[in-house]
């Protein structure tokens, strides 16, 4: 808990060493990034609320992924590759607000796709996301708890750590959710 409390203070020193205005811009830009996703998506799959919201859990699962991963990648960049992990990178490397995550999401798809060996931790991130999202979305699941246990049992060497963090990530956002609904209550 003190070595948390240390990272704390030490970012919170670090945010304020930073001139308000550079903040803002790195706030608009930010802001701007998630507004052309946005419009990605829209463009992309309007017409299919399925694909729409596969692309959005794959996101928030990735990032939960990658924030529970002890060397992961930003959550916020991991989220950002899984909500576009279906999009053509071709047409990501034209997009200057997403010019950066087009090579991901190429390997991601190669990865996923193509069965490219030896994949980065970020295509592993995105694909553990998107198959947990598709098996608890998928009729005969009997429930997520039981969706990880298959996969952390079907899992190579590669996959498992990822998969342990994604099962990590699960029972964090379990209790949160149960330790609400008891305030709430």
């Amino acid at each position: 808990m003190t070595m948390h409390e240390l990272e704390r203070l030490e970012a919170a020193r670090k945010l304020r060493s930073i001139p308000p205005e550079v903040l803002e811009i790195a706030w608009v830009r930010e802001a701007q990034v998630e507004a052309v996703i946005d419009a990605v998506l829209v463009v992309g799959m309007a017409s299919d609320p399925a694909a729409m919201a596969h692309a959005r859990h794959v996101g928030e699962w990735s990032a939960r992924i990658a924030g529970a991963l002890e060397y992961g990648p930003d959550p916020s960049f991991a989220r950002r590759v899984g909500v576009l992990a279906d999009v053509d990178p071709n047409a990501l490397d034209r997009i200057q607000e997403l010019r950066h995550v087009a090579s991901h999401v190429r390997e991601y798809q190669a990865f996923a796709i193509a069965g490219a060996e030896n994949p980065r931790t970020l295509a592993l991130i995105v694909t553990t996301a998107s198959e947990f999202d598709h098996r608890v979305a998928a009729a005969n699941a009997r429930s997520a708890a039981s969706v990880l246990r298959a996969m952390l049992v079907a899992a190579d060497d590669s996959a498992r750590p990822i998969v342990a963090a994604l099962a990590a990530a699960f029972e964090r956002n379990t209790v949160s959710a149960l330790s609400r609904r008891r305030r709430g209550a």
